[in-house]
């Protein structure tokens, strides 16, 4: 093996084991921002017995989960951002991957920045939610209304982020023929399609948010699993050495 080959081998490996970490901090946010706040939302909005009502415990209690679970999912961002950088050296369509990830960068630490803002403003805030959470970002917009700004641009950038993974994780299963990368990416286009609905819920009046968002737990969960499992199976498989036309 030539020294060349000996470099690409190790940049490729070094993209994988990063893809491994990603997976693991997403899995980690996953629970912790999307799993857990949605199940204690979820529980809530359907419980008609008001042993669990929208209080300021509860509604603290869910915003620091956000909070944890935004900063795992910059990491896992981040993560996938630095294995895009390390293969990119290889194929230049990972440059589109990781620009995107830069942008969604910068949304997570936006939503970060937001929600430890909002923090103090819990009490107001329930009394302005009355137990129904598609009033959060309306309240939000009247009590702090830079800090609802904040969230809105988040979302979006954080959004287009998630694109630059689904581009990157669709680039690695192809390049190393793994379709459990590409079925990882899927699963994270099909989270960013779910999302948009309850999203959108708390900025306009819409119907039926909640049954979209019943989806959203078990996606975050299975698509940085997929992830994982691939990266994991490339690794273990070895980094073929091979001429690729694309690289520079």
């Amino acid at each position: 093996m030539s020294v060349a080959d000996a470099i690409k081998v190790e940049d490729e490996t070094k993209g994988l084991r990063r893809f491994q970490a990603g997976a693991l901090f997403g899995l980690a946010g996953g629970v912790a921002g999307l799993v857990l706040p949605a199940s204690v939302l979820l529980l809530a909005y359907f419980d008609s017995s008001g042993a669990i009502a929208f209080n300021a415990t509860v509604v603290g209690l869910t915003s620091l989960l956000v909070l944890l679970g935004t900063l795992l999912l910059a990491i896992s961002l981040i993560y996938y951002r630095f294995a895009f950088g390390s293969l990119r050296r290889w194929d230049r369509w990972f440059l589109l991957a990781t620009i995107l990830c830069n942008i969604g960068s910068v949304g997570f630490f936006l939503i970060l920045a937001a929600v430890a803002v909002a923090l103090p403003s819990t009490p107001s805030l329930v009394q302005c939610i009355q137990g129904s959470p598609t009033r959060t970002l309306t309240c939000l917009q009247a009590i702090q209304p830079l800090t609802a700004y904040s969230v809105v641009i988040g979302f979006w950038l954080a959004w287009i982020g998630g694109v630059g993974i689904i581009l990157g994780l669709e680039l690695a299963g192809r390049r190393y023929q793994d379709h459990r990368l590409v079925i990882g990416g899927a699963v994270y286009a099909l989270l960013l399609l779910v999302l948009i609905a309850p999203f959108d819920a708390l900025l306009f009046p819409l119907g039926g948010w909640q049954y979209p968002l019943l989806t959203v737990p078990l996606l975050a969960l299975i698509a940085p699993a997929y992830v994982f499992a691939g990266s994991y199976r490339s690794v273990r498989n070895g980094v073929p050495v091979r001429v690729d036309a694309r690289a520079p």
